[in-house]
């Protein structure tokens, strides 16, 4: 995995990459701005107790929260931003270090920004979910990090692996070699999406991210029992 991203990291500088960058940073941005107003209006909404005191307390402290909250959910944007660039990644990092591999079959278009979509929905209704866990996690050192990190990774992880599998194999396939190697999906999940919360950087994590996960997808193992081809 560490390998994984260093390749990655190294093949950014590639100009081909650099535009997709660039293309995803702008992307990046309009969804970051998004989920900020989101965040600021779900606030807002939320302000509407009896006590005067305790709405304007929330009022006060929009700012801050929308920034965290803002912060905390842009991971769940990454699942429409690879879904635009995600073949354009792929067979740059293919083409680079793995050409045996050949061309890839690809995935339509709107079938990978409905994967995104859904990823969005999922990683938000779970982060949704676990905010009374996090509350209360605020009176355990570090307890928070390690629900936040560990939940989303593990859904980043299947998230990012999926896209770029599916590119090669049979949803059956995909399915039996991630059961087979979901530590290790999730370890890159969980970097994932803590270079997702580094500001400046988690405007590039997409990018890194796909490129990444190419490698590590080649050095998986296979499953034990991989699924029957179909006659």
């Amino acid at each position: 995995m560490i390998r994984a991203f260093e390749l990655a990291i190294r093949q950014l500088g590639d100009p081909r990459l650099r535009v997709i960058i660039w293309q995803s940073l702008a992307l990046s941005l309009v969804l970051q701005i998004a989920i900020g107003v989101l965040a600021w209006w779900s606030l807002q909404s939320f302000a509407t107790f009896e006590w005067k005191w305790l709405n304007e307390a929330i009022r006060w402290l929009g700012g801050g929260a929308v920034a965290v909250l803002a912060l905390m959910l842009f991971p769940a944007s990454f699942g429409i931003v690879i879904s635009v660039f995600l073949e354009k990644i792929a067979d740059i990092v293919e083409g680079e270090h793995y050409p045996q591999l050949g061309p890839a079959r690809g995935i339509p278009v709107w079938t990978g920004l409905r994967s995104g979509i859904v990823f969005l929905l999922t990683l938000v209704a779970l982060n949704l979910v676990l905010l009374p866990f996090y509350l209360v996690a605020l009176f355990i050192a570090g307890l928070g990090a390690l629900l936040f990190y560990g939940a989303n990774g593990w859904l980043a992880g299947r998230e990012y692996y999926e896209q770029v599998a599916l590119r090669r194999r049979d949803p059956a396939d995909v399915a039996a070699w991630r059961k087979a190697n979901g530590g290790v999906l999730w370890l890159t999940g969980v970097v994932l999406v803590f270079l997702g919360t580094v500001p400046i950087l988690n405007l590039i994590v997409p990018v890194l991210g796909v490129a990444a996960m190419v490698h590590v997808a080649q050095t998986l193992k296979p499953p034990l029992n991989p699924p029957a081809k179909p006659r």
